[in-house]
């Protein structure tokens, strides 16, 4: 574990706690721009526009009364985790198919590039026994890790960067795969600091929220800027070319072990497993009920939520 990391964890804050204060190199806080925690104005009426664009398709992406909208959960062992525990019952509209692509193994090696037989495993044993083609996939929940980092922060060969380019050009393979996919919710991972095997700890997995940022806010820059990006490790994002769906935070789970983030969450050594790195199973229960929450309240989730929810059921709160 580096020297600087064995000094500050202990009082290392989440993104969504920090603001703008640093967290060090040049890089600060928040999930947004400018240390904040909400998203920009025009992005998000960007995203309001991209999400009215879902609707019920049949097998050929053409829109149909009967067709259906593919959700999908894309990701390696902790995603596969949380989307096994999900479990939205009769919140989420019935023409919606939920189907967890995310798979044990499955970093973000196997994403970038759209003939990857990753895909192809997702064609045939996910969508097609769902009863899904690729072009009904519509909205995707992703969260991209890298299971072999080599070094933190700050060098420019560090994972955090490398990162940054896997979610990005994962971003255009799912584009080409799924052609109709129009959103897209990134999460960074969960607290790191309890494994026991040193294969991705922290400051990894507090690292990782920086990536999602960076290529979420480059994809924030490149629309405002006509289409023009300086950072070539994040390349086109632009979704209007449609290059790739439009973007935005899905639920951030990162919190300093059992100290309690603002709303109170924490990650407890009963929240993994025996390595303490993959979640074990109120862990992943724990990260689904975010997830349930966040797709409860996020205005361009409109197309996932029932119409009208039955009396007693309410969106379940982050703890």
């Amino acid at each position: 574990m580096p020297f600087l990391l064995a000094v500050t964890l202990a009082t290392l804050l989440p993104l969504n706690d920090l603001g703008p204060a640093p967290y060090g190199w040049g890089y600060f806080g928040g999930l947004w721009e400018n240390g904040s925690n909400t998203i920009p104005a025009d992005h998000a009426a960007a995203g309001l526009q991209r999400a009215a664009l879902i609707q019920p398709l049949d097998a050929d992406g053409k829109p149909s009364p009967t067709g259906k909208i593919g959700f999908i959960v894309a990701g390696a062992d902790d995603a596969n985790r949380i989307a096994a525990a999900f479990s939205p019952t009769a919140r989420m509209r019935p023409e919606v198919v939920l189907v967890n692509g995310a798979a044990e193994g499955m970093d973000g090696a196997h994403w970038i590039l759209y003939r990857d037989p990753n895909y192809d495993r997702i064609r045939s044993s996910v969508l097609k026994p769902a009863g899904l083609t690729e072009k009904q996939v519509q909205a995707a929940w992703i969260e991209l890790e890298d299971d072999y980092p080599y070094a933190p922060l700050p060098p420019q060969y560090s994972d955090a960067y490398l990162l940054k380019s896997y979610i990005a050009a994962s971003l255009r393979a799912m584009k080409i795969r799924w052609p109709n996919l129009q959103v897209a919710y990134l999460s960074s991972r969960v607290y790191g600091g309890y494994s026991t095997i040193q294969r991705n700890p922290e400051p990894y997995a507090y690292e990782s929220a920086l990536s999602v940022r960076w290529v979420i806010l480059g994809q924030v820059d490149t629309m405002r800027n006509g289409g023009y990006l300086w950072d070539s490790r994040i390349g086109d994002v632009d979704y209007e070319r449609g290059s790739v769906p439009w973007i935005s935070w899905g639920p951030y789970f990162w919190a300093n072990g059992t100290t309690p983030r603002s709303d109170g969450l924490t990650w407890t050594r009963d929240d993994f497993a025996s390595d303490g790195e993959s979640l074990s199973d109120a862990g992943a229960q724990k990260a689904a009920a975010m997830l349930l929450s966040f797709l409860m309240t996020e205005p361009t989730a409109q197309w996932f939520r029932a119409a009208e929810l039955p009396p007693r059921i309410r969106p379940i709160r982050a703890p």
